[in-house]
């Protein structure tokens, strides 16, 4: 008798582990609530589920307009840049954003459905950052020929080190203009700056210049060349002057001398 109760106990537990697993709550992982991406950039949404199992549906919704971009992995949407893998070591269904853009930014919602028909829900804002170049100094930037232009422009809001600037005169990017005098040097770092140098400045380097960055918004500045510069008057052109001055008054003073006397 006592081996037929043990069996029973035995029986009863398996029931009891089996029951409370199968009915163990569902709850999100770790993972963070803000991801801010570089505009151009891939961005990666996480939704770690713990206790998941085939029995439950998974969904990823975009906010501002409900629209439900997946069910498991397979996706509903035209936008080819959108899709979801999953990583079954972490039970992470992670939404990417190929090449994200302005539009992109916002908040989105994964859904999780239990075996009764409940939904848990937890919600990731996306925050797209565009870099933005700025070139120092004003609008205009004028130079005497022969002089040294020198240009530096500072990308800000970068998340992303580029890993290169390109500049422009008018319509036509200059970086490798050696035969011309120009140098551009870029400096990485925590803000990367670019500096466009010219050396021996012409009448031929006036026009736009624009610094641009891979992605991003680019920056303008309007370069004017003057002229030669005027000369100083010397000691002969001086005396020369005195000298037309001196013939002036002689000529013009009979005049001043019969019309006053």
């Amino acid at each position: 008798m006592s081996l037929r109760y043990a069996y029973v106990a035995y029986v009863l537990c398996l029931t009891y582990v089996g029951s409370y697993s199968s009915s163990s709550p569902l709850e999100f992982g770790p993972a963070p609530n803000v991801t801010k991406v570089q505009v151009d950039s891939p961005a990666f949404l996480h939704c770690p589920v713990l206790g998941f199992t085939d029995e439950n549906q998974i969904s990823w919704v975009r906010r501002r307009d409900w629209h439900i971009l997946s069910n498991g992995e397979a996706t509903f949407s035209s936008d080819d840049r959108i899709s979801v893998n999953y990583q079954k070591d972490e039970n992470d269904w992670v939404l990417q954003i190929k090449y994200v853009q302005q539009r992109d930014s916002g908040l989105y919602e994964c859904q999780v459905t239990t075996e009764e028909g409940h939904t848990i829900q937890r919600k990731v804002q996306l925050d797209v950052v565009t870099p933005e170049a700025i070139i120092l100094g004003k609008e205009e930037y004028h130079i005497q020929q022969g002089s040294l232009i020198s240009l530096i422009c500072i990308l800000e809001n970068a998340l992303v080190d580029p890993e290169y600037v390109f500049w422009y005169q008018n319509d036509r990017m200059i970086n490798f203009d050696i035969n011309r005098g120009v140098t551009v040097q870029t400096t990485h770092g925590r803000k990367t700056s670019s500096k466009l140098n010219i050396q021996s400045a012409k009448l031929e380097h006036s026009g736009n210049y624009t610094c641009r960055p891979p992605s991003g918004l680019a920056a303008s500045i309007q370069v004017f060349v003057l002229g030669d510069k005027p000369q100083p008057l010397t000691n002969s052109a001086f005396s020369h002057n005195s000298w037309s001055y001196n013939i002036l008054f002689i000529n013009i003073l009979p005049i001043f001398t019969i019309i006053y006397c």
